[in-house]
């Protein structure tokens, strides 16, 4: 991973959280992020924040929605995301799952 960090001068990753009836980054379509939002970690330790591309996870509807999380970094130590911290815990009628996207180094 070092090889690829000196070598690259920025990075971008994108990961996508699928959810059913759970809130994942924010609590309404207009509102920012709540206190109880994902947070990232990045592979050095820092916290990363993410580039918002979509979120419709605060719909609960009883079908499935998703958030779109977009990581640009200069500093290439930062990526990949190494840690997702504060998912919400899931019951019986609340679901998410993760699609992490791979690291493009530029």
């Amino acid at each position: 991973m070092s090889f690829l960090h000196l070598l690259s001068s920025r990075a971008e990753q994108r990961i996508t959280i699928h959810c059913l009836n759970i809130s994942i980054w924010s609590s309404a379509q207009t509102q920012p992020s709540s206190p109880n939002a994902v947070r990232f970690k990045a592979w050095n330790g820092e916290t990363l924040e993410p580039d918002v591309l979509e979120d419709t996870c605060w719909r609960r509807d009883g079908h499935w929605q998703h958030a779109v999380f977009l990581f640009k970094v200069t500093d290439t130590s930062l990526l990949p995301v190494k840690h997702i911290a504060n998912l919400p815990e899931t019951t019986l009628s609340s679901h998410h799952h993760l699609e992490v996207g791979p690291v493009c180094f530029l």
